[in-house]
């Protein structure tokens, strides 16, 4: 009988062949991101893209009353930046089902990954609901956390839910166009600045390099939004998913949001425990 060929990554799993042949393996199809190119397009270019009309009022109507609850004893803010009228829930991938179907839309995700052309993982989920009278946010970018010269490769992408109407009045988030290529520490003196205006279900994504702000909510209601960061796969996560949601808790999840939180394998070699998938430990069916 003749050997088995061997295939790059039983060879060296090191290589630059196998790396790149572990990367295909994504939660979107070539075909997916080919259908998204246009939208995947003006991210690149502008560092951003809206989404309008994305989820039916059914399925907003029971986001709003789960975030409702989950609101009900929320903190405000301590600080300017973090909003002294700003309530914030964390770690929701463990606190509710509710919103599986927003962090796993085929559509956002072909996007994300078209962006990033890479493996990728969920960084971090929370609710931001802007309050009365809450002011203006300081302009930041989403992955200053990583230390590396500017400007680089995209590392992470946010996906801004409108979970209530976005509006002038009610604090819309503000955008800088094109600061995503920026190598400066601050936007540009006189820079344009844009606001994302869509109504509920809408989602804004853009790039973690795109400065932007929370607006000044100048209404006498609540605006309520979802914040879904995502990041390259070998990327340490904003928020720990392995505590957050532990697997006697991930075991019950859809295995697309089990390895987007990190349950698998990344580039062969990142993730294992004891040679082996994390998911093992979940005890699911299905591939790895």
């Amino acid at each position: 009988m003749g050997s088995k060929k061997l295939s790059a990554i039983d060879l060296n799993p090191f290589s630059p062949e196998a790396q790149s042949m572990e990367q295909t393996k994504r939660f979107s199809s070539e075909d997916d991101r080919k259908k998204v190119h246009s939208d995947a397009q003006e991210l690149k270019e502008n560092g951003y893209v809206i989404l309008k009309d994305r989820l039916a009022e059914e399925k907003l109507r029971k986001i709003r009353t789960e975030l409702k609850s989950l609101h009900e004893e929320a903190p405000k803010g301590t600080s300017h930046f973090g909003g002294f009228e700003t309530e914030r829930v964390y770690n929701l991938v463990a606190r509710t089902r509710a919103l599986d179907e927003l962090y796993l839309l085929p559509e956002l995700l072909a996007i994300v990954e078209s962006h990033l052309d890479d493996q990728i993982q969920l960084s971090i989920v929370s609710s931001v609901n802007l309050l009365p009278g809450q002011s203006a946010q300081s302009f930041h970018r989403d992955d200053a956390y990583y230390p590396l010269p500017r400007p680089h490769m995209p590392l992470n992408v946010n996906a801004m839910w409108a979970i209530d109407d976005f509006t002038e009045e009610n604090g819309a988030t503000l955008l800088v166009p094109n600061s995503h290529v920026s190598a400066s520490d601050q936007p540009v003196s006189g820079h344009k600045t844009v606001k994302a205006l869509m109504p509920a279900g809408s989602v804004v994504i853009y790039d973690g390099s795109l400065f932007h702000a929370g607006g000044h909510n100048q209404t006498v209601n609540s605006r309520m939004g979802l914040t879904v960061l995502y990041c390259r796969a070998w990327l340490r996560q904003q928020e720990n998913q392995f505590l957050g949601v532990p697997p006697a808790l991930a075991k019950h999840l859809p295995r697309p949001l089990q390895k987007l939180i990190g349950y698998w394998v990344v580039n062969n070699l990142l993730g294992y425990l004891n040679e082996a998938s994390p998911s093992q430990l979940l005890r699911t069916k299905g591939k790895n």
